[in-house]
């Protein structure tokens, strides 16, 4: 940085303004340096799908961006498609005669410039207004405008929702196959008149109260190859099938703040015919409420990754006769998952002789599987029925269901875990706080278990299953364990 006649600058931190070398005070006042680059940073804490802050050492973390020194400095990290744009801001007051810098490095390619002036804001009203085309409340788009309003956004934005004039009837399914950029998300919402988080109600035609043999309702947002960076808030879903649909390829989604009623899934990826795939990344479900459902809350499948659902409740309130409901549901090659204050309840399926309805069920393939603090209770089957492997459970709680823990793979890890009452409501098979398959192995470590049940067996295994419980307490009025052959518990410094 050069004053006037080409003498070079410093940046005195101490007084907090620039200076020439040797010189007592500055002759020109604080500069203001504002630099551009393409190179990646790591700047600002930023929670990632698995819950982790970013800034934390890792062997796989960024390399730092430029060194800057001044006062004020804020990171804004402006990732865009294809190429990652930072721009590092070192703010400071300008004065009478003072100067503005700006410079620009790139480290190569094609980078897009980052967007800079007014967020960029579409309106959508129950009934559309003026000219329709979303630029003002004056002239309000309709809510089937929604796919076209995100493709006007690729760059980032928010799509703004009219929650104060009444819901938004879903005639037909929101078509999504564009989204917006790294760093930059399309935001779809709901608000009042003057912007502030407000829930839209987006009502359907499921049939309500729920009947099995009723209308099932339509989806409403159905996500395509290429919706990717987007994030959904402030939404409440009434008697609809699917809330969000993946159909296509899927990352960088975001869906917070929301609730559900009367829905048959809230959030399911299924291929579309005409896509290669609809495997979901970096899927955070954060925030949401689902009330009364038939078949899943959350079914992940294909080789889904990096998913985080943290403070999400889902209750069935008993909605029977869809056939294997589950509360949420991870299958094929699932991987990459943390559960963390999840609550399934009620789920009931009594369409054959064993009752099905697991708050939590895992298939064979998928891997790497988290709960933290999580609760499943009331359910017809199984609290939690787990084929997965590389699975561990840190203060798993549950309570009244048929089997509380149903564990079918060999390297199952359950600490601080909780097990209370089950109850058999109905169809075959036994009533147990721990089942395991044949041929699993589970450590539980710290754990309780309580019934006073007579019916109650504590561990239900299969044949040439192991189980192994280290410290913790169990209460019970019924047996202790039914083995089958070459089966074995093994008890540490557990109270009885």
């Amino acid at each position: 940085m050069a004053g006037r006649g080409g003498q070079p600058l410093t940046w005195d931190a101490g007084r907090g303004r620039c200076r020439r070398p040797g010189a007592g005070r500055p002759r020109h006042g604080p500069r203001a340096l504002v630099i551009l680059t393409t190179d990646p940073v790591d700047i600002g804490a930023r929670e990632d799908a698995r819950g982790h802050d970013s800034t934390a050492p890792s062997s796989s973390a960024p390399r730092p961006g430029p060194d800057l020194v001044g006062v004020g400095v804020e990171a804004l990290s402006l990732r865009l498609t294809r190429t990652r744009v930072i721009a590092l801001v070192a703010a400071v007051l300008l004065v009478a005669g003072g100067a503005a810098f700006v410079a620009v490095r790139s480290s190569g390619g094609d980078a897009a410039p980052a967007r800079t002036g007014p967020l960029e804001i579409r309106y959508v009203a129950p009934s559309a207004a003026g000219s329709g085309d979303g630029s003002s409340w004056g002239d309000a788009a309709g809510l089937a405008d929604v796919p076209a309003l995100v493709e006007e956004l690729t760059g980032g934005g928010e799509i703004w929702l009219r929650a104060d004039t009444g819901p938004f009837d879903v005639a037909d399914r929101l078509m999504l196959d564009a989204g917006g950029a790294d760093g930059a998300p399309v935001v779809i919402r709901g608000v009042d008149e003057q912007g502030d988080p407000t829930p839209a109600v987006l009502h359907g035609t499921r049939t309500t109260p729920y009947a099995a043999d009723g209308e099932s309702g339509g989806d409403v947002f159905t996500l395509r190859g290429g919706a990717d960076h987007l994030q959904f808030s402030d939404l409440a879903f009434e008697d609809v099938d699917n809330a969000f649909l993946a159909a296509g390829d899927v990352s960088d989604l975001v869906i917070a703040d929301t609730s559900a009623t009367n829905v048959r899934r809230f959030f399911e990826n299924y291929k579309a015919d005409a896509e290669p795939s609809a495997d979901v990344s970096d899927l955070v479900i954060r925030h949401v409420s689902v009330t009364g459902f038939s078949k899943r809350v959350v079914h992940l499948r294909y080789g889904s990754h990096d998913v985080l659902l943290e403070d999400v409740t889902g209750d069935s309130q008993q909605q029977d006769g869809d056939d294997f409901a589950i509360g949420v549901h991870l299958e094929d090659e699932v991987h990459g998952v943390v559960l963390r204050r999840v609550s399934m309840s009620n789920v009931k399926d009594s369409l054959h002789s064993y009752w099905n309805g697991d708050g939590f069920a895992t298939e064979r393939g998928v891997s790497g599987i988290t709960f933290e603090d999580t609760t499943s209770s009331g359910n017809t089957d199984a609290g939690y029925d787990l084929k997965s492997t590389s699975t561990t459970l840190v203060n798993a709680v549950a309570e009244g269901n048929k089997r509380n823990f149903r564990l079918w793979a060999d390297d199952v890890v359950a600490k601080d875990c909780r097990g209370v009452d089950p109850v058999k409501r109905g169809g075959d098979a036994s009533q147990a706080q721990v089942w395991l398959g044949k041929g699993a192995a589970a450590r539980l470590e710290n754990c309780t278990f309580t019934d006073d049940d007579p019916g109650t067996v504590v561990f239900d295994l299969e044949p040439g299953a192991d189980l192994v419980m280290a410290g913790g307490e169990i209460k019970r009025a019924g047996e202790l364990q039914k083995l089958q052959s070459g089966a074995d518990v093994q008890l540490q410094d557990v109270q009885q």
